[in-house]
């Protein structure tokens, strides 16, 4: 940023010196200041911004989805072995440092795209068209998803809502507190505006707006969160607040009938779908140095099984495999339908023709089948730059498990109800009275592999005992280090996270 700052300074004293001998009227001329002042050029700023929510690769590799499911008890890393992405293993094991380069990109993902929502927020014109007002809101919406995501991974974080001067671009982390009440402020906002139906699938809608909101709010209520951040602990009844935005949700969408239909692409922004994170086939120069301007969602092409050869599935990675644990719930529970729409095995990829592929440390005989490479998905080309499996990032089933959650905490509403329709669409028995361990076991057979575990573990409190075993350490590894490239460039105004 401050690169771009004193190239537009030199820009400005070369275009004075010269004025005297040469007049022409600018071409091209766009600022920030004088951009957003239509549709075309406030729709453009927006659609840069959604373009930062997919994960961007550049040297590093970094997926927030990965970051937020290798911590958890439901993945195993794998790939190549320890030494394949080793800034990976690191957070799996929480050994992950400072410097670890996923986490630098993490960090700067979010940050990037909080700076593009800026940009939209605080230039475009309101009254440019019909469409404005909706557009603006979206980019609310937007500055509010990227602040959740940093303040979840990180703890206290900057708060930055203004366009920062020279002198202002080492800002200092603040109080989580502050940052989801701007986070709130933000979703109250763009609810007003946001459309219940957007003309473009990927947009946000007013009821992402209203399910994003909460479940912050659902967060807000949780007893680790109630003590770490001190939400005015006892003197608001978050799990009401939540459960108010979510009725404005309830009916409004379905489940899809067949669980194994929710990732597929031919159900992307199904009846199930709140809110996507959309990829494209689209080739378009991918390669190992460029890879950052395709479309696709290169996370599928690194959970692919390695060394394989079929028609039908197109060989990966081998990073993200589902842990024995996971699969051993499942088999527990008799819960066929979701083992089978979450994971695949052995025998599937012998059924296709495989004959043999890799087995690395961590092997666990099991593969993620909400990113599987399907080879219809792809160019046959340069596949591993272009699937375009969607990310789902808000759907219906973990609404109404929020819900249950909600209703069982005080909110208003019987949890019995929202839990057993997620149970009944899984073809299980439903469940009367309804408690806490019913809920934490039902959102991690419903939603597995989909990067929520580790964050509920963190917000139940239950994070120290279940992921003990797997190096998890109580007052350090509920949030990630605060990376030492960042509080570098801020002067060392930016403090380190306690532990690392």
């Amino acid at each position: 940023m401050k690169s771009i700052k004193y190239i537009l300074v030199l820009i400005a004293i070369f275009s004075t010196s010269c004025s005297d001998w040469l007049e022409m009227d600018p071409v091209g001329e766009k600022f920030e200041s004088n951009f957003y002042q239509t549709e075309e050029d406030i729709f453009q700023g927006l659609v840069a911004t959604y373009s930062m929510l997919q994960p961007k690769y550049y040297n590093n590799w970094s997926s927030y989805y990965f970051l937020a499911n290798f911590p958890s008890d439901d993945s195993e890393v794998v790939g190549g072995g320890s030494g394949d992405r080793p800034e990976y293993h690191a957070i799996a094991d929480f050994k992950m440092l400072p410097t670890n380069t996923a986490i630098l990109e993490l960090w700067r993902r979010g940050f990037y795209g909080v700076n593009r929502a800026n940009a939209v927020i605080l230039n475009a014109n309101p009254e440019a068209s019909a469409k404005s007002k909706e557009y603006i809101a979206e980019a609310k919406f937007l500055r509010a998803y990227f602040y959740f995501e940093l303040v979840r991974f990180f703890g206290d974080v900057p708060l930055i809502t203004k366009q920062l001067l020279p002198g202002e671009y080492d800002q200092p982390r603040v109080d989580a507190a502050i940052v989801y009440q701007q986070i709130i402020t933000d979703l109250q906002e763009a609810i007003t505006d946001l459309a219940d139906a957007p003309s473009e699938n990927y947009r946000a809608s007013k009821g992402a707006g209203y399910s994003l909101l909460g479940k912050v709010y659902l967060y807000m209520a949780s007893p680790y969160y109630q003590q770490r951040y001190n939400f005015e602990l006892g003197a608001t009844d978050y799990y009401q607040l939540a459960m108010q935005q979510f009725q404005e949700v309830y009916g409004q969408y379905a489940l899809e009938p067949n669980y194994d239909d929710i990732w597929s692409y031919e159900h992307e922004h199904g009846v199930e779908s709140i809110f996507e994170i959309e990829y494209a086939n689209i080739a378009r120069g991918g390669d190992w140095g460029n890879g950052r301007v395709n479309g696709g969602n290169i996370d599928v092409q690194m959970s692919g099984p390695r060394g394989i050869s079929t028609d039908t599935l197109n060989a990966g990675w081998g990073f993200d495999m589902v842990s024995t644990d996971l699969i051993a719930l499942y088999d527990a529970e008799g819960d066929v339908v979701r083992k089978d729409g979450t994971a695949y095995g052995e025998a599937f990829l012998t059924s296709i023709g495989a004959s043999s592929w890799e087995k690395n440390d961590g092997y666990t005989g099991w593969f993620s089948k909400k990113r599987a490479p399907w080879a219809h998905l792809t160019f046959n080309s340069s596949a591993e730059w272009n699937y375009e499996t969607n990310e789902r990032v808000i759907r219906y089933g973990d609404v109404l498990l929020m819900m249950a959650e909600a209703a069982l905490g005080g909110g208003t509403g019987n949890p019995d109800t929202y839990f057993n329709e997620v149970r009944q669409r899984a073809g299980l028995g439903t469940i009367s009275g309804v408690t806490l361990a019913d809920i934490k076991k039902e959102r991690r057979l419903e939603l597995a592999m989909e990067g929520f575990r580790y964050f509920d573990l963190v917000r139940w409190g239950d994070a120290p005992s279940v992921l003990s075993d797997r190096g998890f350490k109580e007052g350090t590894h509920e949030v990630f280090p605060i990376p030492q490239d960042e509080i570098i460039n801020s002067n060392y105004t930016l403090t380190q996270n306690d532990g690392y």
